[in-house]
């Protein structure tokens, strides 16, 4: 029996993507206006017979300075790069539009900043995944879905008789590779030209025989919230890597960097790409737990699936190098280089008191041997700690797709 893989996306303009997007245009504004924020929020979003509702909750503390007229104008941000035609039951300009945020826990405040260092803003369980079998190193068939998804978005954007809410469900493993097309559209849209365009954008992205089934249903023009409730968080597995992979179970919208729901699971990813990047191992998942108000997880497990390709010592020692790294930064306010037989070193936190050095191999073509050079640390502390965090488009940036968060 062929062994299957399912994997899904949907578009920015899914119901619940738009409430992810909302929840992240409120975390933007909070960081814009206080960079020490911490927030937690959640959008609702669903057709109603006086002409929809958009409900905002969630916890932020009050430097955030979050107010019900910016909540407002943050939906309808949101909602006009999102949603091009109005229904009845959600109708862009009669929509409720409701600010129920709340102060931040004080318990939970105080876990998280009155420790030296920074406390985790809850418990959880957090798991990053990466592979060679793809250039994004994500699972192939999740990959496919999610380059299939790229290009349907901006074929909605671009042409007037589509709107924007779609999902992509790709199967792997059969005969074919089964593709399962949704995406909403004008009432008069002429179905075989898109069954064109939409089959010629799965054979760009499908590079074996496929299987389009479009709109199973026949008809999708009522779409977005009009058609179903959004809610963020609930599209987790799509934000992650497919079912192929453990989901943690933290949703990752709306939420700053202290939640490590967010910010574990970005740097697990981060973590897992670097070790199959450098040729440690084929296929790598790290899983990380954590309690509330404590620095340091609970769980670091690195697991290479019988794929590792170096002795355990050296995967052992790059993973002790990665983890320790930040903390070298914040020690130093240089870097030094040298360099050696054409063999580079950068070292962070060169002083030989430093608990905390850090050295990393590099190419370079030098001219002699070259002795430790300092320099500052600056630019270079923004690029490694940058490199910790997910770099998405930004929730503002309209000219992108907020695409699933594991890029």
């Amino acid at each position: 029996m062929s062994k299957y893989v399912t994997a899904e996306t949907v578009s920015p303009g899914h119901p619940d993507k738009i409430a992810d997007l909302i929840s992240d245009y409120v975390l933007t504004k909070a960081l814009e206006n206080n960079s020490s924020s911490r927030v937690a929020v959640e959008t609702f979003l669903t057709g109603t017979k006086n002409g929809g509702l958009v409900l905002v909750g969630g916890e932020i503390s009050e430097i955030a300075s979050i107010s019900t007229d910016d909540v407002i104008e943050i939906v309808k941000e949101a909602l006009k790069i999102t949603i091009k035609t109005s229904f009845e039951d959600f109708d862009l300009d009669n929509l409720s539009i409701y600010n129920e945020l709340t102060p931040q826990s004080e318990e939970i405040r105080a876990a998280v900043e009155d420790d030296e260092d920074q406390g985790a803003g809850d418990q959880g369980i957090m798991v990053g995944f990466a592979t060679n079998k793809t250039k994004s190193f994500m699972p192939p068939t999740f990959d496919m879905s999610r380059n299939i998804q790229k290009s349907l978005w901006d074929l909605q954007n671009s042409d007037e008789m589509l709107d924007l809410d779609s999902k992509v469900q790709v199967t792997t493993g059969g005969e074919k590779t089964k593709v399962v097309v949704s995406t909403q559209h004008n009432k008069a849209i002429d179905m075989e030209k898109l069954f064109k365009e939409v089959s010629d954008i799965v054979a760009n992205n499908v590079k074996s025989e496929f299987e389009l089934d479009l709109n199973p249903s026949g008809s999708f023009v009522k779409g977005g919230p009009a058609g179903d409730t959004g809610l963020t968080g609930r599209k987790i597995v799509v934000d992650a890597y497919g079912p192929s992979v453990p989901v943690g179970g933290g949703a990752f919208s709306g939420k700053d960097p202290s939640k490590v729901d967010r910010s574990a699971a970005y740097a697990a990813r981060h973590l897992a790409k670097n070790i199959v990047a450098h040729k440690l191992a084929d296929d790598c998942l790290v899983r990380v737990s954590y309690a509330i108000g404590k620095a340091d997880p609970y769980e670091l497990t690195i697991e290479t699936f019988d794929t590792l390709k170096v002795e355990q010592s050296k995967l052992d020692d790059f993973v002790n190098k990665f983890v320790k790294s930040k903390g070298a930064l914040s020690d130093s306010d240089t870097f030094t280089f040298s360099c050696k037989s054409n063999k580079g070193e950068v070292i962070l936190g060169y002083s030989k008191i430093n608990s905390n050095r850090i050295s990393i191999n590099v190419e370079c073509e030098c001219d002699g041997d070259v002795e430790p050079i300092s320099f500052s640390a600056k630019y270079l502390k923004e690029i490694l700690n940058a490199c910790l965090l997910y770099t998405s488009p930004s929730p503002r940036d309209r000219t992108r797709s907020r695409m699933p968060s594991s890029a």
